[in-house]
This record gives structure tokens, sequence and C-alpha cells, in this order.
């Protein structure tokens, strides 16, 4: 299998670009394609479609390839995967996004033996639980799933795309026959914990309200004080960005990262990234250093060394949040990223992150990178 990026500040330039792949006899027959005016998503499906390349789309404000971060509105990983390799899916959560889930996930085993998910949502208030529970109820709880959840940070509203439908709220998949092609990948945070351990003590999906029967901003606030940044309000609501995610406790030692969302001036309760239970204990996190960027690389090291040797491709989903808390040391984690394969990456800042920790089944997670590399057998 053999990988192009292309990028373009229009549709003209893409088609531009694409013929310019093109020009030695290359035949993509799939493309990754992240764009961030969401009105250009057509004339770029159709630039595709007259070429016969399938589609997997989301959008998104910050995008990057094996070059670092893009400034241009829409780059594509191109890949020339056997179309029987492969199968992608858009479903509309409708009346229930676990039924959408499910959905897919029978689809995809109905597909291939040993189905891999590849996946974006569109539409933050939908839980991440939730979707990967549909995924896996239906194809097996130990199936693959790696991806992120498309939108901008500034209004969290995105849409998923494919070449002849797009969704403002539904889920999309790129389902992999893994007998014909590898895909291995990791969830990965880095950040350290601090302080001692909070209870939730009590909590409704990913609202929390009080922390050691304390209410939850109070508790935020002793802790990050002036590190919180109050963005827009709308109503009782603010969106915050506090920069440091909170580090849920897991038997297998490796925490689940939940940033804080949104603050309800209202009650004092909290919006996390992810579904919390009431008893759940946390710690807080110390502020980003390199330790971070380095441990997001050394697990593609890990992986290449004791799974994947060679890859032809890398995704790469990577939470909005670390594009806010590590600035310009972003591009180190990126291109450490690449050049652990030196193969063509593409990759989104999403609001939500979907893959396994190391030593876990697949999770929602957010504050973290989930990348997934591809290799044909």
């Amino acid at each position: 299998m053999l990988a192009k990026s292309i990028k373009g500040k229009s549709p003209e330039e893409i088609i531009s670009a694409l013929e310019q792949a093109k020009v030695d006899g290359y035949k993509p027959t799939l493309a990754i394609v992240f764009i961030s005016d969401i009105e250009n998503v057509q004339a770029i499906s159709t630039v595709l479609n007259k070429e016969s390349i399938a589609i997997f789309g989301a959008s998104t404000l910050e995008k990057f390839s094996e070059q670092g971060m893009e400034e241009d509105d829409i780059i594509i990983l191109l890949l020339d995967i056997n179309p029987d390799y492969f199968k992608i899916i858009l479903e509309d959560y409708a009346a229930s996004s676990y039924d959408a889930a499910c959905k897919i996930g029978a689809m995809g085993k109905d597909a291939f033996n040993n189905p891999g998910f590849i996946i974006s949502s569109a539409d933050y208030k939908v839980s991440g639980e939730v979707l990967i529970s549909g995924l896996t109820n239906a194809a097996g709880n130990e199936v693959t799933v790696m991806g992120g959840v498309a939108g901008n940070p500034a209004t969290l509203a995105g849409i998923v795309f494919t070449n002849n439908s797009s969704s403002a709220g539904g889920l999309l998949a790129l389902v992999i026959d893994q007998d014909k092609i590898s895909i291995s990948g990791l969830a990965v945070s880095g950040w350290k914990p601090a302080g001692t351990a909070k209870k939730i003590t009590k909590s409704e999906g990913s609202w929390i309200y009080t922390i050691d029967d304390e209410p939850a901003m109070n508790v935020i606030r002793k802790f990050l004080g002036d590190e919180i940044n109050f963005n827009t309000d709308v109503g009782n609501l603010v969106v915050l960005d506090a920069g440091y995610p909170l580090q849920f406790q897991r038997v297998s030692g490796t925490p689940l990262m939940r940033p804080v969302l949104l603050w309800n001036t209202t009650d004092q309760s909290v919006m996390v990234g992810g579904e919390v239970k009431q008893g759940e204990t946390f710690r807080f996190s110390l502020p980003p250093d390199f330790d971070v960027i380095d441990t997001v690389i050394e697990s593609t090291k890990i992986v290449k060394e004791k799974e994947m040797q060679e890859a032809d491709a890398l995704i790469v989903f990577s939470c909005v949040a670390r594009l806010g808390s590590l600035g310009p040391m972003i591009s180190a984690e990126i291109e450490g990223m690449a050049a652990t394969w030196n193969k063509p990456l593409i990759g989104f800042f999403s609001l939500g992150e979907f893959g396994k920790l190391i030593d876990s089944q697949c999770e929602f997670h957010g504050t973290t990178v989930s990348w997934v590399a591809l290799k044909e057998k």
C-alpha cells in the first residue's frame, strides 16, 4: 500500500495536487480528508467522486500532516488499498446513537471476519462511551476502535462525511479487514498526576456535581486557580479551558483522562470530556512538559519494535486541549510520531478520542493522542 499526502487552500488546488500525485500512474482508492471550511465539502466530494476514490472525512479547525501543523483549508491522505479490504459506513444517530453504533459494528462484522474500526463522530453531546459500547457489543469486545470527535472547539459543531452524504449528528467508520491490513495503535496522554485522590460524590453522565461532598467547581478552583481560562458563555454555561485534565484512576494503573469543559454557574457543576460514575476517584495533573511529548513518541517506538516494524501510513486524533496546553511544542510531538516510521501522516485536533490504553480495551478519552498505523500484509 502506497500513501501520499496532498493539501490545498481550495478545491481547485486539490485538483492540481491530485493530478500531480497521479503523474507516476498512482491510483488511490481511499482518501482520508480533514477540512476546516464545511462549504468546501461538496466540491471536494465531487472531485474525489470523479476519480472513484472513497472518502472518510471530518471537519476540524486545526489539522496536521507529517510536515507539521497545516494552515491550508484541506489536507488529504491518499491510499491505494484494494477496495475489497475496506468499507466506509456513515450512520445518523436518529433516535439512538447506540443503535447507530450497533448497526455499524454489525455491518463491519458481516463484511470481515476480523474487522478494525477507525471512526469519527459528530455532535459532542453524544456519549463516546455509548458509541464504543454499541460498536463492541455488535462486533466483539476485543475489536480495535480508534478515532476522534469532529468539530470546531469554538462552536463545538462539526460534520463527518463520505462520498455522497454528510452528518452533523452521526458516526462515520472506516472498517478495515485486519486479515489483509494490519492496524496497530494506542491512546496516550503523558500528563503526570498531582495531589491527593479526590472522590466523585455526585454525578450524572459527564456532569460532576460534587467532589468530596463539595460543589465541583469550588474544588476545581482551589487546585487550578488562575490556570483556568473562562471563554465564551451561553446563559448559565461557561466554556472552560482548564488545561490540566482530571486523571481517573483505573485498577490497571493507567489513568483515564477527562478534561474539564463546561461550568454551570447555577449549581457549580462541571462537565468533563466523558462519562464519570459516582464513587470514582481522580487526581489532578501537573503542567505539561517535554515528558508529555516524549511519552507519546515513545509509544510509537514501542509498537514499532514489538508489533509493526514497517508501516504504510499513520492517522492521528489528538485532543484540542493538547494544542492549547503544549502550544508550539505540539510540533515536536507531531514530527516525532512521523519520524518513527517516516511515512505519510494525517491528523486533526479532536473534541474527544477513541482508543485503547496500553493495558485496556478501547475507551473514550480526553487530552489524549489516539494514533493508528496501517500496514498492508
